[in-house]
């Protein structure tokens, strides 16, 4: 009988699980067909025009959209809190079922899929995921932006990743555009 022993970077990436993967995912992809996914999730990065966070105009530098779609637990833990100046968001939600196809870096802002790590963002980059309706209610859909909350962990059992996400209060508008900045609030 072998001695217990880790498997080794390169057994890791031959892994049965691992190999599972896109299969996997083709088979999540029918979750989404049959209408078992209605909620749309992207990772998003930003940045502002200024100097520092919140001065000039927010812009979009990259949008991707996890697929096939996740699966969002209910939104039972957001709470609208009232403060001084209105209403907040508060609380969080987990996604779990995210293809093994995106990386930890990936999936905390470090990177961005598809790109080259010379494209990686830069330190005054802004990186949230963005939680929108698939399209079966509000025309055009209600876009609610949340940010990474403790670290992404791989669901094995799932062969996915899986995370929780804490509810921010600077959604994007209907229209996709940034609701902070000068152009937006007329400063």
């Amino acid at each position: 009988m072998p001695t217990p022993r880790p498997l080794t970077p390169s057994e890791a990436k031959r892994s049965i699980a691992n190999r599972l993967g896109p299969r996997v995912d083709r088979l999540r992809q029918l979750s989404t067909k049959l209408g078992l996914r209605s909620r749309r999730v992207f990772l998003v990065w930003t940045r502002f025009t200024g100097e520092d966070r919140g001065e000039g105009d927010e812009h979009v530098l990259a949008r991707v959209e996890i697929l096939p779609t996740p699966k969002v637990s209910d939104a039972t833990d957001i709470k609208r809190m009232p403060f001084a100046a209105g209403i907040l968001p508060v609380g969080s939600l987990r996604v779990s079922l995210i293809s093994l196809q995106f990386t930890f870096d990936q999936l905390t802002g470090k990177s961005v899929p598809g790109e080259s790590a010379r494209k990686a963002p830069g330190p005054s980059t802004d990186f949230f995921y963005e939680v929108v309706e698939d399209g079966r209610g509000d025309e055009p859909p209600h876009r609610e932006r949340f940010r990474v909350f403790g670290f992404p962990w791989r669901d094995e059992g799932a062969v996915s990743w899986a995370v929780v996400l804490e509810r921010c209060s600077e959604d994007f508008g209907r229209d996709g555009l940034s609701q902070i900045g000068t152009d937006r609030q007329g400063w």
